[in-house]
């Protein structure tokens, strides 16, 4: 009940002609002025209540990662029907022995997605980069494809999809992930994020989970001594005389652990007959294990790529005929040591890991020594919530500069 001055001024008169005691008075008051406050955290309850109702579809809590995708890109498969918002980011910090420091907000992402029955789904990431187009940064699609649930043995997937190999060209939001920078085999030899338009099936059956696309190829001709990256499409007016077939076949049997083979295979000449056909092949075993406060990372790739040599001939760019890459990563979260109740994880963790792009070169073409990489990556990640995480890590490099990276990414 509120108070209106119209009741104010009668009780007033009324006390004029029919005095009233002041103790009374002043009872009656405090009484309506605490039924007043009552009713109205009455009316925000009830407005807070028809909010989630309204949006609960819309904005679906993170959960976990479904059919391979990471937990905020997962949303759409949460919602019983319509629409799904989430997102996620990164900035960071970076100091280079002998160059230049410098700070970037890296990226900004919204994923979007509908799901039209519980059959039908769409979803999508559209991201921006390095925040401002006049200085470099892009606006692009990640992934957009649509998909039919037939059963968890088999579904259907058509689009712009992310082939799957490694960890990361899927699971590549922030919290997924120790340190500020991903792997570098997951850049250069699987060159995480790698993005083509493709369709395929993926499933589960029993301990084992699969998927298999069928995508356009890379661009041969944009490989470069570094790796493969530059041979990504990005399902941009993607030419397509060239496909290539990827597929993945995890092991889940036991609770914690998933081990692993990825393939791609398919040639990358395109639509360029002066390079011939430069058949790609890339072949990964990775492993996972999550054990109380420990994860374990083991992941190794081999990359081979044919008509290297007429590559040089039509660019002057000595391509690798085989790339190697492994890596071993461990994480254990020191909350467990220092407060065991706490909700905060703090993982401080450890990554070994050698590549060199140019294992094997083409007869006649001399290899660049300073392909052949090795890094030591130590840091801490902290998560005062689930959806939050503050990195800070150093990086030695055998052939590069050192660096000092701080970051902040969110998911949501």
């Amino acid at each position: 009940m509120i108070v209106s001055p119209v009741w104010t001024v009668t009780y007033a008169l009324a006390a004029l002609f029919h005095p009233i005691p002041q103790d009374d008075v002043l009872q009656r008051l405090q009484r309506l002025e605490a039924e007043n406050a009552e009713l109205r955290l009455q009316v925000d309850a009830v407005a807070s209540q028809i909010e989630q109702v309204q949006f609960s579809g819309v904005f679906p809590e993170v959960g976990d990662s479904v059919f391979g995708m990471g937990p905020a890109a997962s949303k759409v498969y949460q919602t019983e029907q319509g629409f799904s918002f989430g997102g996620y980011g990164e900035a960071f910090y970076r100091s280079v022995s002998g160059g230049a420091d410098s700070a970037d907000f890296l990226r900004a992402v919204l994923y979007s997605g509908y799901k039209f029955s519980p059959q039908w789904v769409f979803n999508s990431e559209i991201e921006f980069e390095h925040a401002s187009t006049d200085q470099g940064g892009s606006a692009s699609v990640e992934f957009a494809y649509l998909e039919y649930q037939h059963s968890q043995a088999l579904n259907v997937r058509a689009g712009l999809v992310l082939p799957p190999m490694g960890f990361i060209n899927e699971l590549h939001e922030p919290t997924t992930y120790y340190g500020t920078s991903r792997p570098e085999i997951e850049s250069r030899i699987i060159p995480t994020t790698w993005r083509e338009n493709g369709v395929g099936v993926h499933g589960s059956r029993g301990d084992f989970e699969y998927k298999l696309y069928l995508v356009n190829g890379f661009d041969g001709g944009g490989f470069s001594a570094a790796g493969l990256r530059g041979g990504r499409q990005k399902g941009s007016r993607a030419e397509a005389d060239d496909l290539a077939f990827v597929g993945r076949l995890d092991w889940t049997g036991t609770p914690g652990l998933v081990a692993g083979v990825s393939a791609y295979a398919g040639d990358s000449g395109q639509s360029n007959t002066a390079i011939g056909d430069v058949s790609t092949t890339i072949l990964d075993l990775h492993l996972q294990y999550e054990l109380g406060p420990w994860r374990f990372r083991a992941m190794a790739v081999q990359a081979e790529v044919d008509d290297t040599d007429r590559i040089f001939a039509d660019s002057g760019v000595v391509v690798g005929e085989e790339m190697l890459g492994t890596y071993l990563e461990a994480g254990y979260d020191l909350m467990q040591l220092l407060d065991s109740d706490c909700e905060d994880r703090l993982i401080a963790f450890a990554r070994w890991e050698t590549l060199d792009t140019h294992d094997a070169v083409a007869t006649g073409l001399t290899s660049d020594p300073s392909q052949d990489e090795e890094i030591v990556t130590v840091g801490l990640n902290w998560f005062p919530e689930d959806q939050l995480v503050f990195k800070v890590d150093y990086q030695d490099f055998d052939q590069g500069s050192d660096r000092i990276q701080v970051s902040l990414g969110y998911v949501f």
